[in-house]
């Protein structure tokens, strides 16, 4: 290809380059894209669902979207049989676990999730604590959340069978209905009422007013994204055309 005094030199090195750079800066720019756009969602959701008067939980309240973040107040009973240890999670430093108990709703077969708090490690960890509280009826108050977050999940969360409490490095629904037998909500519910027991409810971290990372930040991402495959567009034409010399040979008459 010929363009003015310039060539195109065909280079497969620049090529190759070229082929992998552009795919991986355009998917790595959408991706960021679209993180921003969800944690843009989780943000005006947070905002959409801050009441301060609590809801009264039904059994047909399965919509996770609807009710993320919403201030809820359950009747029921607490199965104190079938509790849940999360580990390794610590408070002022010290190790210990969030507990989890299924509570079925009042006139349903239903049944949420609450962490009803935080405990101490015992100095022997083979030792689970006591974990008392009351199988009801009763009325407690709490925040719809997520289900807490982990990295990368390796294989089962805890040990199957039937010794409970059961302890859990994560806290996976589809596992625990399975071992309860129990129709759990696809969410849990951070109790805020009623410091009873010695349970910690000190839930300031997990209702942080957003995402670490904001909207903001992953638009810039992208865009650096974007920025890299155009550079190396422009730095692969700049380096394939060639600029090219015009030599005309000239011929001398010499005569008599």
């Amino acid at each position: 290809m010929q363009l003015g005094r310039f060539q195109f030199k065909h280079r497969w090195n620049l090529t190759v380059t070229l082929l992998i750079l552009v795919p991986l800066g355009l998917s790595l720019g959408f991706w960021q894209l679209q993180r921003a756009a969800d944690k843009q969602a989780q943000i005006d959701m947070r905002q959409q669902h801050s009441a301060p008067q609590a809801e009264l939980l039904q059994s047909d309240d399965s919509q996770i979207a609807d009710m993320l973040y919403r201030q809820v107040e359950i009747h029921g009973n607490f199965d104190l049989k079938r509790q849940i240890l999360l580990e390794n999670q610590k408070y002022n430093g010290k190790p210990g676990y969030h507990v989890f108990t299924p509570l079925r709703i009042q006139g349903s077969d239903v049944y949420v999730l609450v962490n009803r708090g935080w405990i101490k490690q015992g100095d022997d960890r083979r030792f689970i604590p006591d974990l008392p509280g009351d199988e009801g009826p009763l009325n407690i108050q709490g925040r719809v959340e997520n289900v807490p977050s982990v990295g990368m999940k390796l294989g089962q969360p805890g040990a199957s069978g039937l010794v409970w409490p059961k302890r859990v490095i994560y806290v996976d629904l589809q596992w625990l209905s399975k071992e309860t037998g129990y129709n759990l909500m696809p969410y849990v519910v951070y109790q805020t009422s009623s410091q009873e027991y010695g349970l910690i409810r000190d839930w300031r971290q997990q209702f942080q007013s957003g995402p670490r990372m904001t909207p903001e930040k992953h638009t810039g991402y992208a865009v650096q994204w974007f920025s890299l495959v155009i550079l190396s567009l422009i730095m692969y034409v700049v380096l394939s055309f060639k600029k090219t010399s015009n030599q005309t040979g000239a011929g001398v008459d010499q005569g008599e």
